[in-house]
């Protein structure tokens, strides 16, 4: 069974060609053709995988990436990027819950800090007031 396909001509500048003919080497692919192909392929697959979402690029210090690495071996991810997309996810809703719970939390306790402070200023002044008589 074969599949349609079409040829295209495209022009790049020499030290992108030998770039491609050292990758063509170190993977062991039979030509640039070869290269220019799987290139082009990884790339529609990631651009299709990442049509409804955003790309990022981030420096991981390497103790986390092995951490990481660590964890998608031992099935808690099935690669970097699930990895990634799964610490987001928790670190949001962490956030999420915190603005929206925890604020509330925040104010509540204020209120309470700020109605103790006025109840000891009362009794301290009605204990000075004690005194005085």
């Amino acid at each position: 069974m074969t599949t349609k396909s079409a040829r295209l001509n495209i022009r790049l500048p020499e030290k992108d060609l030998k770039e491609l003919e050292a990758i063509r080497e170190r993977t062991g692919l039979q030509s640039v053709s070869d290269v220019v192909r799987e290139a082009i392929q990884a790339y529609v697959r990631d651009e299709a995988a990442t049509w409804n979402a955003d790309m990022i690029k981030a420096a991981v210090p390497s103790a986390i990436m092995e951490d990481v690495e660590m964890f998608i071996a031992s099935g808690d991810a099935t690669d970097i990027s699930q990895a990634v997309t799964l610490a987001l996810a928790g670190w949001t809703e962490e956030r999420k819950k915190y603005y929206l719970e925890g604020k509330e939390l925040v104010r509540q306790k204020v209120v309470e800090a700020v109605e103790e402070r006025g109840t000891r200023k009362g009794m301290a002044r009605t204990a000075s007031r004690m005194r005085v008589q």
